[in-house]
C-alpha cells in the first residue's frame, strides 16, 4: 500500500472539507449583514422620527417688565425706592425738582386764565347777556383767590360797559323822544295857523266885495291881507321846525345805529386778538400742566423694582432716560423663543414644543411640554452690540402646558432663566434625513453650467 498517497489525498479531502464550511460561514455570516442592514433601511425608510427647529430662549414674564422713564428728564427731588422692593400700581416711585417748572407754569398760567375770562366776558358781551358763563378751566379753578379775582373783574367790566353803552344808547333814544314831542307841539300849533289862514281869507274875500262897492275902507284889506302874509309865514316856519326835527331824529337813529355797529365791531375785534392770544397760550398751558403732573413718577404696575439707575437725591436724568425697570409679580411666566428667519416657513402657533431647563442643580436636564402661544408677524433685529452686527429674528412666545407645569412641581421658574426649546414641526424618516443634503446639493447641481 501506497502511504504517501493515501496521505496526500486525505489532507486533500480536509482541505476540501474546511472551505466547504468557510465558504458556509461566510455565506450566513453575509446573510446575517445582508438581513441586517435591509432590515435598517426599512426603518430608516419606514419608521418616523421627530422632526423640529431647535432654538435658545429665555424666561420672561407675559406682560414684560415695564420699564420706568420720563419724557423730560430734571432733578431727582425724592427716591423713594430702592432695587428689589416690591410697589403697588400707582405708588409714587420718585419726585423731580418742580421749581424751575412751577414757575414756567404759572406765568403762562395767569396769562392763560386772564385770557379765558377776558374771552368769556366778550362773549357774553356780544351776546347781550346779563352775566358772563366762565370757560370751564376757570370754573374748575374757581376756588383759587387769584381765579376768583379774575372772574370778579370780568365782570364789574361787564356790567360797566353795558351800562356806558346802555347810557348812550338811552340818551339818544331821549333826544329822539324830546324832539319828537316838538314835533307834535309843531303840529298844534300848524292847525291853529291852518284855522287863522282860513278865517283870514274868509273875511278879506268879503272885505274885497264891500270895498269894491264903496261900503269899507281900503286899508282895512291891507290890514287883512298883510296878516294873511304873517300867517302863512309862521305856517311855512313851523313846518321849517318839523322837517329839523325830523332831520334831528333821523340823525339820532343813524347815531344810535353806528354805536350799536361800533360796539359789535370792537367786541368782535377785541375777541379776534383775544382768541388768538388763547389759542397760543394754550399751546403752552397744556405742556407744561402735563410737565408739572409728571413732578410725581408713580408705578405703572405692581411688583418688584430692578435696575436702578439712580441713588441719590440731586442726580440729574436726561429725558427718555430709563430709570428703573418693575417685574410684574403678578403676571404669568412666559418663554420668548429666537426663531431664524430662513426657519419662520414653519413655525405657527399652536404648535408643540419641547423645552429643556439647565438652570436646576438636582435635574440639571429637565425637559418639559410646552406650546406655540404667538409669533411675531415681521422681523425683529437686535441692535448691534460690541462691534458685532445687528441680529435678526422672528420671536416665538411658547407656554408650558399643563402637564409641564405639574413635572415642574415646586421648582421655581425666575425671569431670566435660560432655556433650550424644540418647536416641532411634524415627522420624517432617518433615510429622508440622511438623503435630504445630497438630493439639495444634486438639484443644485443639475442647474450648475
Amino acid at each position: 500500500m501506497n502511504l504517501p498517497v493515501e496521505t496526500a489525498l486525505l489532507d486533500t479531502a480536509k482541505r476540501e472539507n474546511a472551505q466547504e464550511h468557510t465558504h458556509g460561514a461566510t455565506r450566513v455570516g453575509l446573510g446575517i449583514l445582508l438581513l441586517g442592514f435591509g432590515g435598517f433601511l426599512a426603518w430608516a425608510a419606514f419608521a418616523p422620527l421627530d422632526e423640529g427647529v431647535p432654538t435658545d430662549g429665555v424666561v420672561t414674564v407675559e406682560g414684560r417688565h415695564k420699564t420706568v422713564q420720563h419724557p423730560t428728564g430734571g432733578i431727582i427731588k425724592q427716591l423713594l425706592v430702592r432695587d428689589g422692593q416690591t410697589v403697588q400700581a400707582g405708588d409714587v416711585l420718585f419726585t423731580l425738582d418742580e421749581t424751575a417748572s412751577k414757575a414756567r407754569f404759572d406765568e403762562v398760567r395767569q396769562r392763560y386764565m386772564g385770557l379765558l375770562a377776558q374771552e368769556s366776558r366778550l362773549m357774553a358781551e356780544k351776546a347781550g347777556a346779563a352775566s358772563i358763563h366762565f370757560d370751564h378751566a376757570l370754573l374748575e379753578q374757581q376756588s383759587d383767590p387769584y381765579i376768583q379775582q379774575l372772574m370778579l373783574n370780568q365782570s364789574q367790566l361787564l356790567r360797566a360797559r353795558q351800562q356806558a353803552f346802555r347810557a348812550d344808547v338811552e340818551a339818544m333814544r331821549e333826544s329822539i323822544q324830546g324832539q319828537e314831542a316838538l314835533i307834535e307841539g309843531y303840529q298844534g300849533v300848524s292847525g291853529s295857523y291852518q284855522a287863522q289862514l282860513e278865517l283870514l281869507t274868509q273875511q278879506l274875500d268879503g272885505i274885497r266885495q264891500l270895498v269894491s262897492e264903496g261900503y269899507a275902507p281900503r286899508n282895512q284889506q291891507n290890514e287883512l291881507e298883510q296878516k294873511l302874509a304873517q300867517t302863512h309865514g309862521l305856517i311855512a316856519s313851523n313846518n321849517s321846525s318839523i322837517l329839523r326835527s325830523r332831520k334831528a331824529i333821523l340823525e339820532l337813529q343813524q347815531r344810535i345805529t353806528a354805536r350799536e355797529q361800533t360796539e359789535k365791531k370792537e367786541i368782535d375785534t377785541e375777541m379776534a386778538q383775544v382768541k388768538l392770544a388763547v389759542q397760543a397760550d394754550a399751546e403752552k398751558y397744556k405742556p407744561l400742566w402735563d410737565e408739572l403732573q409728571r413732578i410725581r413718577v408713580t408705578a405703572p404696575v405692581g411688583g418688584q423694582v430692578v435696575g436702578l439707575q439712580v441713588h441719590t437725591i440731586g442726580a440729574v436724568i436726561q429725558p427718555g432716560q430709563k430709570i428703573m425697570d418693575i417685574v410684574p409679580v403678578d403676571e404669568p411666566l412666559i418663554l420668548d423663543a429666537r426663531i431664524p428667519p430662513h426657519l419662520i416657513d414653519k413655525i405657527h402657533v399652536e404648535q408643540d414644543a419641547d423645552v429643556r431647563f439647565s438652570s436646576f442643580s438636582n435635574t440639571p436636564q429637565l425637559l418639559l411640554e410646552g406650546k406655540v402661544k404667538t409669533v411675531s408677524s415681521d422681523l425683529l433685529t437686535d441692535p448691534a452690540n460690541g462691534g458685532q452686527a445687528p441680529v435678526s429674528y422672528y420671536l416665538a412666545r411658547v407656554t408650558i402646558t399643563e402637564d409641564g407645569m405639574q413635572k415642574l412641581g415646586n421648582r421655581r421658574l425666575q425671569p431670566g432663566m435660560p432655556v433650550q426649546v424644540v418647536i416641532r414641526t411634524g415627522e420624517r424618516t432617518l433615510l429622508t434625513y440622511l438623503m435630504h443634503p445630497l438630493v439639495k446639493r444634486i438639484a443644485a447641481s443639475m442647474k450648475e453650467e
